[in-house]
């Protein structure tokens, strides 16, 4: 293991007991380090926006000094208080970005690729500045994939400074419980697909509905699982009574982190119809909890999924291409066990432990 014999002031977004990929990290390395945290979660949620991201800046500013590394795990709220105590206290700064947050924010439907070349009104443009900016001005930047990597060096920044430490998956619960019995525990019977994701735009769970009668069509015990809140809820809602599927597609909302492993026991295949991915932390899990994966040729994604070794990858919205690869993989019980062990094996890059020492290879070098 690399040792760091520097102070580091971790600059979290989220850390337990507020759930998801980010807010484990934080809390490892914060462990493995024996470093402070401040984060937004805990009291700070309790304050109005502006008055909670200027509080944050003000434990930030209390704490810089005594530390010789700042690390900011998200480009804008950790980032600028971040840059500004850095430049007051003349600290390294190192900076965690997951993913484009002006095209997360302002994309009318274009791909993040698209996004990146046209020009856009002053507000738009502002925010893709800032970020570019605020990455030029870092010591260092990690990043989860060489997706992402390539997408920042478009934005100007040296590809020397960027460092690739892919994400890790959380662990799930050491469960021994059956399929039928985790159906029953979630409440849904059937062969059921399982999508995960929040409900925006770019995660084309409309596409999934609306395939769900030609795949009903070949296999009438077919059941759509969609676990996530977001704002596209009342379009998914609208979708399915349309399609009156309100019998074979289930929102169940955002699932606990504690309960999430029932999910993927009681799946029999798992769909992500995905436009945009950094490093999909809910792939690695999945791989983890052993569901055979059909997904997009999408960002990050072919660095987690190889085409026919691990999953099957298909083109975005391609609904030809998604309805072959669920009936293909749902009828083959041996590509799916192959699915299985090759993904138990790719999961061996992307542990806990070879993704913290990535992380404090990348402090020892400043």
């Amino acid at each position: 293991m690399t040792q760091v014999n520097k102070k580091i002031l971790i600059l979290a977004g989220i850390y337990p007991p507020d759930i998801g990929g980010p807010a484990v990290y934080s809390q490892k390395l914060a462990q493995e380090l024996s470093a402070p945290v401040i984060s937004y979660s805990g009291l700070l949620k309790k304050f109005p926006r502006g008055l909670r991201h200027f509080l944050y800046l003000l434990a930030v500013l209390k704490l810089a000094g005594k530390c010789d590394i700042l690390y900011a795990q998200t480009i804008f709220s950790a980032g600028i208080p971040g840059f500004l105590a850095g430049k007051l206290f003349g600290k390294k700064l190192v900076i965690k970005i997951t993913g484009d947050h002006a095209w997360e924010r302002f994309n009318n439907g274009e791909s993040v690729e698209e996004f990146q070349n046209k020009k856009y009104g002053w507000r738009v443009e502002f925010v893709k500045k800032m970020q570019a900016y605020l990455l030029k001005k870092a010591s260092k930047i990690i990043t989860p994939s060489q997706y992402l990597k390539r997408i920042i060096v478009g934005w100007g920044v040296p590809s020397e400074k960027i460092a690739v430490v892919y994400n890790a998956a959380a662990v799930l619960p050491d469960s021994t419980i059956s399929r039928q019995e985790a159906q029953k525990k979630i409440n849904v019977e059937g062969d059921i697909i399982l999508s995960v994701g929040r409900l925006m735009s770019w995660k084309g769970f409309d596409t999934l509905i609306e395939i769900m009668p030609d795949l009903l069509k070949e296999n009438p015990n077919f059941y759509l699982v969609i676990a996530g809140d977001g704002p596209e809820e009342k379009k998914l809602k609208a979708k399915i009574a349309e399609l009156k599927l309100e019998d074979k597609v289930k929102l169940a909302g955002r699932i606990p982190h504690s309960k999430m492993h029932l999910y993927f026991r009681a799946a029999d295949l798992f769909v992500l119809n995905t436009g945009y991915e950094g490093l999909s932390h809910v792939i690695l899990e999945t791989m983890q909890a052993g569901a055979p994966i059909v997904t997009t040729n999408i960002g990050g994604n072919p660095e987690l999924i190889e085409d026919g070794e691990n999953g099957i990858l298909t083109e975005y919205n391609n609904k030809e291409q998604l309805k072959g690869a669920i009936l293909r993989l749902f009828g083959d019980k041996n590509l799916q066990e192959k699915f299985k062990q090759n993904s138990k094996e790719k999961l061996k890059m992307f542990t806990w432990q070879i993704i913290i020492d990535q992380t404090l290879e990348v402090f020892h070098s400043l």
